[in-house]
């Protein structure tokens, strides 16, 4: 949902993501992919819209026309994201991945910025972590991350 609560993006098996006029029910835009849409996300002024299916494509969609902003770049095969969120101005995306990984990328490039690894729990073989969710903080200088491992950890922003 937008922050406004006018739209309502989702995804599903049926390989598109939707863009939803929640005052009127009707679809806006459909956003084709290849396999089954597996992560949504909107910018918290409604201009941008992410979608990432279950083959790794990933792309950053401009809402006003529908028309694809960015392919995020990346070499990893398949990358599955569990966590996806805009920065405010909606120039940055940060994602989250079952692989430990959080990411800051160029919304309007699709080139990754900066990566982190988040802590795996103690103890545990093989040293793994999801990351669950992850957010800007301190006017975008700093990330945020939760992870399974039961950890909140802060990140500073090196650009």
């Amino acid at each position: 949902m937008s922050p406004n609560g006018r739209y309502a993006l989702s995804g599903g098996s049926d390989q598109a993501a939707y863009l939803w006029d929640t005052k009127s029910g009707q679809v806006i835009h459909k956003f084709r992919h290849s396999a089954r849409v597996v992560k949504v996300a909107l910018d918290p002024k409604a201009r941008y819209a992410f979608t990432s299916d279950s083959r790794g494509n990933s792309h950053v969609w401009d809402l006003k026309s529908g028309r694809t902003v960015s392919t995020l770049q990346f070499i990893n095969r398949q990358e599955i994201f569990t966590a996806a969120r805009f920065s405010e101005d909606g120039e940055w995306l940060l994602t989250g991945a079952p692989t430990r990984e959080l990411t800051l990328w160029s919304a309007n490039s699709g080139k990754q910025l900066q990566q982190w690894r988040v802590t795996p729990r103690k103890d545990t073989r093989p040293a793994s972590a999801v990351v669950y969710s992850a957010a800007f903080i301190n006017q975008q200088s700093q990330i945020i991350s939760e992870s399974s491992s039961g950890l909140s950890e802060v990140w500073e922003i090196k650009l």
